[in-house]
């Protein structure tokens, strides 16, 4: 026993420890300090390192990769493509201009189709693939979560923009990756999810939440 800790609780007090130490924190302060969308993918890729570099059980890197990937939004094309153009690498930059270039032929608009998490590529050795893009019959598609394949679409954010100028000038932009309001929402998401199933059914549940809360407050 060590402190007043029984001591088979010992383990699992070591790798709570190991994790805020060398993840939770490191990853908490990067947010704050790189909060632009531009730095959403890098900072999950980041993210990805350190929880492969220090949690050395599989059964403990498969449940933290496993959370990582039911919240993998910016493993998302959208927003890889967004951290892309606003690389300080030409090669990168030049890459997600091609790519944005050709979903443009295609004539589709990002906002008329559905939003489906990718199959995250926890084996990336850059955060340009955390999402495996490929060309199928002249069309770019990623596999999502479930194992279907998506079509890729123009990301909204640039959408009207002259992607050439970021072949010389990174792109830019104000918008954050986090906000505390976000923060606020998650437990009332986490909540929903526990009571109702279906994204539809846990939406309007968190609706209802917060339009409770508003009328309780009048």
């Amino acid at each position: 026993m060590s402190a007043g800790v029984p001591s088979y609780l010992m383990p699992k007090l070591r790798k709570l420890s190991t994790y805020i130490v060398n993840i939770y924190f490191p990853m908490h302060m990067l947010i704050k300090y790189r909060s632009s969308l531009v730095n959403g993918s890098v900072n999950l890729f980041k993210e990805i390192s350190l929880v492969k570099k220090f949690m050395k059980s599989k059964s403990d890197l498969d449940t933290i990769l496993g959370c990582l990937q039911t919240n993998s939004y910016f493993a998302h094309p959208h927003n890889i493509l967004i951290a892309m153009l606003g690389d300080d690498s030409f090669e990168l930059r030049k890459e997600a201009v091609d790519i944005i270039l050709d979903l443009r032929r295609y004539g589709e608009e990002s906002l008329d189709l559905d939003y489906y998490l990718p199959l995250m590529n926890c084996e990336a050795k850059r955060y340009a693939d955390l999402c495996n893009l490929s060309e199928v019959n002249g069309r770019w598609m990623y596999k999502s979560f479930s194992g279907d394949l998506v079509s890729v679409t123009e990301p909204p954010l640039t959408v009207g923009l002259d992607v050439s100028e970021f072949l010389t000038c990174p792109f830019k932009t104000e918008l954050p990756s986090h906000t505390q309001s976000v923060e606020r929402l998650v437990k009332l998401t986490t909540d929903a999810s526990k009571r109702v199933c279906g994204r539809v059914n846990q939406s309007a549940e968190g609706m209802l939440v917060l339009l409770g809360r508003k009328e309780t407050n009048k």
